[in-house]
């Protein structure tokens, strides 16, 4: 199960799932996880997309949910998100999208 550190983490990247239109890391956030290395590497691609768009948004003076400060929250959910793949034997599909 993904544990987020903060709510907004969870609510940030459901914003960025419908922006980006990902059914797929849409409904590993709703399970609460992954369930194999395939979702795991999705999972990690979808958060450096994520990032990207967030530039871009905070760039264009956009929000994510709501929420202004997203950089801070990029940071939060980086942190969320590599600990729980690491944490659960998908290292190597985080690492492989890292940048």
């Amino acid at each position: 199960m993904i544990n987020y550190r903060f709510p907004e983490e969870k609510e940030i990247m459901l914003h960025y799932v419908k922006l980006l239109k990902d059914s797929t890391t849409e409904n590993m956030i709703n399970k609460g996880g992954v369930s194999n290395s395939s979702e795991a590497a999705h999972l990690a691609k979808f958060f450096w997309l994520m990032v990207d768009q967030s530039v871009k948004d905070l760039e264009q003076g956009k929000d994510a949910a709501g929420h202004r400060d997203i950089k801070a929250w990029n940071e939060y959910t980086l942190e969320t998100i590599s600990s729980y793949l690491e944490n659960n034997g998908y290292e190597s599909e985080w690492e492989a999208t890292d940048v």
